[in-house]
Formats: structure tokens, sequence, C-alpha cells
């Protein structure tokens, strides 16, 4: 049984055509796009046998949620009857495993509005893709693949997906990539660190400022101040780090967006600016900075609600959880996003910027629509301009970074903050599995979660994650800047300042102290992950395809290595 459910805003079901077809072990099914033309449906279901499963003593479902969970896992064992949603999809791929049914779903079109449905009733488990349609025609075909799989783990589907991927989806290895961008290459051989220079109070006290009350921003660092920092480096024998400017540009961190220039002269100004980028450069290390392509302050110079992402009855889409230092944040049209970059990017690279630029927010976000009509953009249609803004930020300066790891962007993104936040369990988690690592190690860079950023001053169980991870490690100077409690965590509790010089001094000894760490592996960088296994309770190995194997032992606390 295979058929395809339209559901409407009253919860209203209709039955859709489907096409399917099969070849060998993959069952394609479809649903033409003219089927959902004035249905207005909220969502299209796909059902079928083969992936519902009843609750048994092995096997499991895997599946991906939003950036918060990554990739989860549910056992298929006995238990209360429970549902589970996921908000977005940070990849369109999920499964069954270790089980004689094992079959590895995956959407190859209509992905940007994916979401999957888990559901256990009467000790049923079944995983049904759902298209978010929020009451649009399709402005796609939407099919998904059925791969017959027995057997296999997770570890198996990720490779069968990572060869899609490369072949399908324009994906190329590192190894590839490297051998004509010298940028690309010295990241790869090096660790990422942020500097926040500034920034104004957030959540801001002032939602829509203008120049007469915009609040007073803090100085947490000068341009200056990062030379003394890359002088520690050197003399701690750091030689190899992407140092990353947060805030440079006017009124700091989240201050003007879409506004850039001119840059902040509480920290210098442009001359010291130039300076600090020259400095860094003559001292072997790639230097880039922080720009934002989907904010949008009341504040900035260029603000025009004209500009700003519109919903269906024509007001502006603003985010109303939270506000950031530059006030409320309403979400710049992806079509306007690129006007912008195209117009200020290459004056950001004539400061002197090189390396793998970093534009905040766009890959840690799903893809959003602009009803507006003066410039519409569907969900697929955001994709293609970001994929325009990425490839320029990587024309320009040599390469493209961003805040995570949506794998919307996996042909183009170099290198992701994080992947995900820390484990969550709930009723239908279970545990993380880092398919996401073993799809994309060996494709792109990253660092596994937020809170392995500063690892060296938290829980050696970071330490441990980002070994098993395969991660490229991660730091950032002032990483707090919330104010309120509970408001610090995001990246963890621990900071890293340079206030003092004795503060410098211990900022520079932990990034050295991970960068001594990381040495042994920076040539895993370039090798794909073959096999992520738990060979018992907290101990689990993780093999490359250069014959490797890192073993990570969670009850001793310790790392082993050994050679296939």
């Amino acid at each position: 049984m295979i058929k395809a459910i339209g559901i409407n805003k009253k919860n209203e079901e209709s039955i859709l055509e489907v096409e399917v077809s099969k070849v060998g072990d993959k069952t394609s099914v479809l649903v033409k796009k003219e089927l959902t033309y004035g249905k207005e449906f909220e969502k299209v279901r796909i059902i079928t046998d083969m992936t519902r499963i009843s609750a048994r003593d092995n096997g499991y479902i895997f599946y991906p949620a939003d950036i918060w969970k990554g990739v989860i896992k549910t056992e298929l064992k006995e238990r209360e009857d429970s549902q589970y949603i996921s908000d977005v999809c940070i990849m369109p791929v999920a499964g069954i495993c270790e089980d004689k049914a094992a079959v590895m779903i995956l959407a190859i079109s209509g992905g940007e509005d994916l979401r999957f449905n888990v559901s256990v009733t009467d000790n049923v488990y079944e995983i049904c893709p759902e298209f978010q349609l929020d009451c649009d025609n399709a402005y796609a075909d939407l099919c998904v693949e059925y791969h017959s799989m027995p057997d296999a783990t997770y570890s198996d589907m990720a490779r069968e997906y990572r060869k899609y991927q490369l072949e399908k989806r324009g994906c190329i290895p590192i190894s590839e990539r490297i051998k004509d961008n010298p940028y690309l290459k010295y990241a790869a051989d090096s660790m990422e660190f942020r500097v926040r220079m500034g920034w104004k109070p957030a959540p801001s006290p002032v939602l829509e400022q203008t120049i007469e009350n915009e609040p007073e921003m803090k100085v947490a660092c000068t341009f200056d101040r990062v030379c003394d920092l890359i002088d520690e480096l050197k003399a701690q024998g750091v030689d190899k780090a992407q140092i990353c400017l947060v805030g440079w540009n006017k009124s700091g961190h989240d201050g003007r967006w879409p506004q850039i220039f001119p840059v902040e002269e509480k920290f210098g100004g442009e001359e010291r600016l130039k300076h600090l980028i020259s400095y860094a450069q003559k001292n072997g290390y790639q230097i880039v900075c922080h720009t934002n392509s989907t904010d949008s302050y009341h504040i900035a110079d260029t603000f025009s609600k004209d500009d700003v992402s519109k919903y269906k009855d024509g007001s502006c889409v603003v985010d109303t959880l939270v506000n950031w230092s530059g006030g409320r944040p309403y979400k710049l049209c992806p079509a306007k996003a690129l006007e912008y970059a195209k117009k200020y990017l290459p004056k950001v690279k004539e400061l002197g910027f090189e390396g793998l630029h970093y534009i905040d927010i766009m890959t840690v976000v799903p893809l959003w629509w602009c009803y507006d009509k003066n410039h519409p953009v569907t969900s697929k249609g955001t994709l293609e301009i970001y994929n325009e803004i990425m490839k320029l930020s990587q024309d320009l300066f040599g390469g493209f970074s961003s805040e995570g790891c949506f794998d919307f962007a996996a042909n183009l993104l170099d290198y992701g903050l994080y992947v995900c936040w820390p484990e969550v369990f709930d009723d239908m988690v279970d545990k993380s599995v880092p398919l996401w690592q073993i799809v994309y190690h060996g494709i792109m860079l990253y660092n596994s979660t937020t809170d392995t950023v500063n690892y060296p001053i938290k829980d050696i169980k970071n330490k441990l994650l980002i070994t098993e991870d395969g991660t490229r490690p991660s730091f950032y100077i002032y990483s707090k800047f919330l104010e309120g409690s509970n408001q610090d965590d995001w990246l963890g509790k621990d900071d890293l300042v340079i206030d003092t010089d004795e503060q410098l001094r211990f900022s520079v000894s932990k990034i050295k102290e991970a960068y001594e760490d990381y040495k042994d592996r920076i040539h895993l960088q370039t090798e794909f992950m073959v096999e992520h296994r738990e060979i018992k309770d907290n101990v689990v190995e993780v093999t490359y395809s250069d014959g490797t194997v890192i073993g990570i032992d969670y009850n001793k606390k310790e790392v082993y290595k050994k050679q296939l």
C-alpha cells in the first residue's frame, strides 16, 4: 500500500493520485504538483507499509529534526502511544535500521519544505514524510524514494546518502576542492576562532532604534587588541588559525544590519582594521569577518519595509520570539538580500579579508517564503538566491561559512559553526546519531555542537565528542553577550576573554592546547567517515577511509587510535 494524503486547515483529508515506479531495491513515489493547485493543503503526507513496523527487541528509526536536536534515534521498543513531528529538517533523509525490513527514505524533490511525522500507536511505529505547503500550490512535483536495505545500519544509509549527494547534488570532496583553493586548504589545516568586538544590549531595551535612542555599545576588544592576540598566538606556537571578526561593523554585533559601513570607530576605524588584516596575514593567519544577509533593523541607513519579507496578509515578517542588539529583527526578503550582497560584499573584500567568509544565520534556519507582490519568493527560490550569495562569497573571499549546517547548502558550505545543539531527549527521542557527520565529513568542515565551542575550558566530554564527531575545533573570544538570567548558555556558561594580559595568555593557552591535540587528526579532514558504531556501552569507534580507527571511551574518558 502506497498513498498520498492532502490535509487542509480543517484537518480534512483528500487522497491524491501517486505514480509509483520500482527499479531494483528502489521504489519511487511521485505526486504531481498540479494535484495540489487550488486545494489549499496545509501538508501532503506520503504513507506506505514500507515504513510501518511493529515494536521488537532490536532495530530503530532515525530521522532529522531541527537544529536543536540534529539527527535522532527512536528504538523499536514497546512504549506508550506517542508522536514526534519535526519542526524543520536539517537533511531530507530518514530510515528504519537493523531489521530485515530496513528501508531508507529520501526526498529527492520538495525537500525544502519537508518534515517527518513519527508515531507509535499500540506499539506499531510509523514514519511518514510530510511536505508543508501552508495552503500554497506545490512549486515542484513531490518525490520520495524508498531504498530497501535489509539489516542496514545508520552508517550504511549515511554512506548511501553521501553517494547520492556526490553523484546527484553537486557535492565535491574537500580533497578535490583544496587542489585549487588555498584558502580552503588553509582552513582544513587549521582551527577556527571568532572574536566578538562589541555589542549593544541584547535583548534590546529599544525595539525600533533610531540615531537618537540607540543604546550604548559595549566595546569588548579593539582592532589593536586583536593584534596583541596574534602576537600571543605566535609566541605560544599556534602557527595556523582562521580568525573571524564579529561585530567589526557599525554599532557592533547585530548592530544595524543590513548596514555594514562605516567600520566602527570605537574599535579603531577603517585604517586600524586594515592594519589588523595586513598584520594577521603577514604573521601567517587567515582572517575573515562576519556579515548578515537575513536580518534588517529599523536603525539601518538602508532600512525600508519595502525590502522586508511579507506574510500573505501583507504584514512584515518579524522574529517575535527574540530581539537582538539592533532591536526588532525584520526578515530581509531573499531577493533584496542578494541586491545588498552584490553591493556591499565587494566593499568588504576591498578591506583585505581573505578566507572562508562568514554570513550569519543563512544555513541554520529553514528556507522561507516572501509574499510581497513586488518580489515574491518561494522556499526553493530562496535556496536559489542563497546559492548566488554563497557563490559570491566564494568568488570574492575564497570560501563561504555560516552558522549551521542545513544540507540544502551542502554543495557550497565550506564550514559550519555547529551541526546542532547538545543532545536532547524526550518521549520519542532515545539518542542522537552522527548521521550528518558520516555523510559530510570529508565534504565540508564543521564543528559538532554548540557546547563544544571553547571545549578545553569545559567538561572533558566535549573533548571526547569533538573527537568522535570529526570536528574542526572552534573557539569564540567573548562568546557571551546576551543579558538576563540563563541567557548565556547558547555556547556554554564558560567564556574566553582577553581584557587583561593574563586573560589573553590563558585564552591562547587553551587554543594552543586544542591545536596540539588536533594536529594528530588534521589529516582526517580530507577523509570520509566510513563507519560509526558503539562497540559496547559508552565506547564508540569511528573508521575513516584511510583505515584510521579512532576509539572514544566515555567510561575511561580517553581516546585511542589504531590502523586497519
